[in-house]
């Protein structure tokens, strides 16, 4: 496990999004670095509370970001980007109610971290900018993920952890 489920210094979400991640990778038969987990269960723990997130239009986030600078800008695109993970990981149905295609939720989260990373490089902040090019580049595995983390247990799971404790 990425963090202990009982420590002081770990909060109970942090722990419960680890597993999920975890579940996620198990069924989906990826395995992320160290580095793309935390940034995933961070992103699900930084979002736990934003009821707003599923209604967020991520083409003016997108846009708006270009008409701000430095952080603000910066925190724009990290927001828009996360919003369009969750949404395409989370709640892949919403992009039906929003009469886009599937894979909307994936070119505006590609496109919010990519010009993310790349601002980070230009401001020499080059580790922060790999992260989110490597954010960008597995996007669709983030997302893989967390659609399969989302999915309930199969029967035959159900009936193996049944058995199991007896």
């Amino acid at each position: 496990m990425l963090l202990p489920k009982s420590s002081s210094y770990v909060s109970g979400e942090v722990s419960i999004f680890d597993t999920l991640v975890r579940t996620g990778e198990a069924r989906s038969l990826v395995t992320f670095s160290f580095q793309l987990r935390t940034f995933l269960v961070n992103c699900l723990v930084e979002h736990l509370r934003d009821r707003a997130i599923g209604h967020q239009v991520l083409a003016l986030g997108l846009l708006s970001s270009a008409t701000k600078s430095g952080e603000s800008s910066n925190l724009l695109l990290k927001r828009t980007g996360d919003a369009a993970l969750l949404l395409a990981g989370l709640f892949p149905e919403r992009s039906r109610h929003l009469h886009v295609s599937s894979t909307y939720f994936r070119h505006m989260g590609q496109a919010a971290y990519a010009t993310l990373a790349a601002k980070f490089q230009v401001t020499g902040k080059p580790l922060r900018g790999r992260l989110y090019d490597d954010v960008t580049e597995h996007f669709q595995s983030l997302e893989r993920v967390l659609g399969a983390a989302r999915r309930p247990d199969s029967e035959w799971e159900s009936y193996q952890r049944f058995r199991a404790r007896i």
